[in-house]
């Protein structure tokens, strides 16, 4: 390898690494990135999924950084939040106000369908690529498989929140949910704000076995859902992320 190489594409993370594995590991991110500039395209919505501690967030951000590095104009959306109605949603739920498991759903599809009204569709429309933190298999997981909310005319109710407008692609970052609560608690011993676990982080360990159950059993069946091992180091993730969003846009959209 050559050290002094000038590459398309650096990780823009600072963590612990010998210098010769972040050296290679840019190097192939930077060759992974010159194939998809040879694609006809990608998915133009793209959703991240996962039990808590998984990395979704900052996987997004990864990946929204990269796209546009690469020359896509992209928009990071979270789900609950982004529009004013969602962000004052996302704060009841984050709340300890006890809200009934009927009333939680309909707190989520309202701000759902007022994100896809406000911001995905007309974004969409602009040629943007949106990349969500969380969408509609979060409901289907957490409320269907975790609370076991209606689970027979649960789908219904996420189809009419959403108008049928859904995630090209599915990234589920899959982790073992002792492993990812441990993270997420780690998380709040670190940080300096008093931010507390949220209702779902406090649930038993069962309730986040069966919304992983979920997710695998997703992946095994739907196409637009890849599963990535998210036990891995934060490189490793990315790195594997990018191959799955190559190889999906490969075989959907083709080369140029």
């Amino acid at each position: 390898m050559v050290k002094n190489k000038t590459l398309f594409y650096e990780f823009p993370i600072q963590v612990k690494m010998k210098t010769n594995r972040v050296l290679m590991y840019n190097e192939e991110i930077s060759e992974l990135a010159e194939k998809i500039k040879k694609l006809k395209d990608i998915p133009h919505f793209i959703a991240f999924e996962g039990v808590e501690g998984s990395g979704k967030t900052t996987q997004a951000k990864n990946l929204g950084k990269f796209l546009k590095k690469i020359g896509y104009k992209v928009l990071i959306v979270k789900d609950p939040g982004t529009t004013k109605l969602g962000e004052e949603i996302r704060k009841i739920l984050k709340s300890e106000t006890k809200i009934d498991t009927i009333a939680e759903l309909f707190l989520f599809l309202a701000a759902r369908r007022q994100l896809v009204e406000e911001i995905i569709k007309p974004e969409i429309r602009k040629g943007k690529i949106i990349i969500s933190d969380r969408f509609t298999h979060s409901t289907l997981a957490y409320q269907g498989r975790g609370r076991l909310t209606i689970p027979e005319t649960l789908p219904m109710l996420c189809f009419i929140a959403t108008g049928g407008v859904e995630p090209e692609l599915t990234i589920v970052l899959d982790i073992n949910p002792e492993i990812g609560l441990a993270r997420v608690k780690e998380r709040y011993q670190n940080q300096k704000t008093r931010e507390k676990e949220d209702r779902f982080e406090k649930e038993d360990l069962e309730f986040h076995r069966r919304i992983r159950e979920y997710y695998i059993e997703l992946s095994s069946y739907d196409e637009n859902v890849v599963l990535v091992d998210a036990s891995q180091d934060e490189y490793e993730v990315f790195k594997n992320i990018i191959y799955k969003l190559y190889d999906l846009s490969k075989s959907k959209y083709g080369e140029r």
